[in-house]
């Protein structure tokens, strides 16, 4: 069964070609080739095929040019005339939702499960969600057209497996594409869960603008996605952007200006991770507040990050500007490595405080100063909490494409082995 081998989709034409259809609703051919820049023969040959699939539709006449010239026929696209469904997988828990060719979700259901089950375990219980989404909604099933999955760790995109995953125990060269190719009979599409973000935030979110952006992830652990000219920069195996990896070296020249969260880390993932900046928020709190464990232990980092404790504001806001400090230096070297034209910061972290934005960017701002680059955006992802899950669903939309795509065949498994 062939699996869509996403490392190799380096031409995003047909893909954006389709969502200008879902975006501006009707829109000719015409102005199809003068919006993407691709020529009217190249677009006439994708807008013929995807009529032929059923996929968009002539819906009537556009209004006559200045000069009076001939009237262009408006295409516009048939949403729910085809389905994918969309695999978001973590190490607790796996989203799965079901998406028409508008990249609206139309159903949702999570999968829970124990931190360190397997993959012989979890897999079965995912298929056995989609079966159930499948009983009641046949028409699911009937126009699925693909399934897009987004996975933490590295990934080896020909045989659709993980090579390297730190929250899943197990998973390793294990089949995982090529289980719910081989059972639904549909290509799948496997992408890294940060790298599938990013794609969703450059197709549906605040990347839509440019061809050149980086998004930041700060949750479990921190990563980012790389686009370069609209192209998705991977590495071998999916782990380029790995910066939880970067090791803090000479950035801590002086680790009294970090004294909160510094414990000894070596690397920039450990100390910026969602978790390690709740605990020290919370033991900073205890200590110069001479409070017990207790008081602070039911505080969540939104509530902290949102200042609905304002008692606490000042001891938040000195941790963040620690963090801030980390962050801007990864952000300051992004740019003047890839000269970016936007990054993009998602995760609870960021999206809960606009302080420690403001602060990111302000130390950004200052450590440019006197280097000849243009001034580069910092803004939150827009897509939020669905980051990952509307990436993949606008991955496993591609194979719409899959003749004009480049595929590789895996070993088949069965849900069951």
């Amino acid at each position: 069964m062939n699996v869509v081998n996403s490392q190799l989709i380096k031409e995003l034409n047909e893909i954006r070609i389709l969502n200008l259809v879902k975006k501006e609703g009707t829109i000719s051919r015409v102005e199809l080739a003068k919006r993407t820049k691709i020529s009217k023969v190249a677009v006439s040959d994708i807008v013929n095929r995807l009529i032929e699939a059923g996929y968009i539709a002539e819906v009537g006449k556009g209004g006559s040019t200045r000069k009076g010239g001939k009237r262009p026929t408006l295409l516009k696209l048939i949403p729910n005339n085809g389905f994918v469904v969309g695999l978001e997988i973590h190490s607790a828990f796996s989203r799965v939702a079901v998406a028409n060719l508008q990249s609206e979700i139309v159903y949702e259901e999570i999968v829970p499960y124990e931190v360190g089950d397997t993959i012989v375990h979890v897999l079965p219980q995912i298929a056995a969600v989609i079966d159930s989404i499948f009983e009641k909604k046949p028409v699911y099933r009937k126009k699925l057209i693909s399934i897009g999955i987004g996975v933490p760790g590295f990934i080896d995109y020909e045989k659709g497996e993980l090579v390297f995953a730190v929250t899943l125990h197990g998973w390793v060269q294990h089949p995982l594409a090529s289980v719910f190719s081989e059972k639904y009979k549909v290509p799948v599409v496997i992408e890294n869960d940060v790298n599938a973000r990013t794609y969703g935030e450059h197709l549906l979110g605040a990347g839509q603008d440019t061809d050149n952006m980086v998004c930041i992830w700060l949750g479990e652990g921190l990563g980012a996605g790389i686009i370069v000219d609209g192209n998705l920069i991977r590495g071998r195996f999916g782990s380029a952007g790995e910066l939880g990896y970067i090791e803090l070296g000479h950035h801590l020249a002086n680790p009294s200006l970090i004294k909160n969260l510094y414990t000894n880390q070596h690397r920039f993932g450990s100390i910026l991770r969602e978790q390690h900046l709740l605990d020290t928020i919370k033991l900073k709190i205890q200590y110069d507040m001479h409070i017990e464990h207790d008081e602070v232990d039911n505080l969540t980092l939104e509530e902290l990050l949102l200042d609905i404790h304002n008692e606490y504001s000042p001891i938040v806001r000195e941790v963040l500007d620690e963090y801030a400090m980390l962050l801007a230096i990864l952000c300051t070297d992004l740019i003047k490595t890839l000269n970016t034209s936007k990054i993009i910061l998602s995760g609870k972290v960021i999206e809960c405080s606009e302080y420690l934005l403001d602060k990111c960017r302000q130390i950004v701002h200052e450590n440019m100063h006197n280097i000849p680059f243009q001034v580069t955006p910092i803004e939150v992802g827009a897509l939020k909490e669905e980051g990952c899950i509307k990436g993949v669903i606008a991955m496993a939309l591609q194979v719409i494409f899959e003749p004009l795509l480049k595929t590789k065949s895996i070993k088949k498994a069965s849900i069951t082995s």
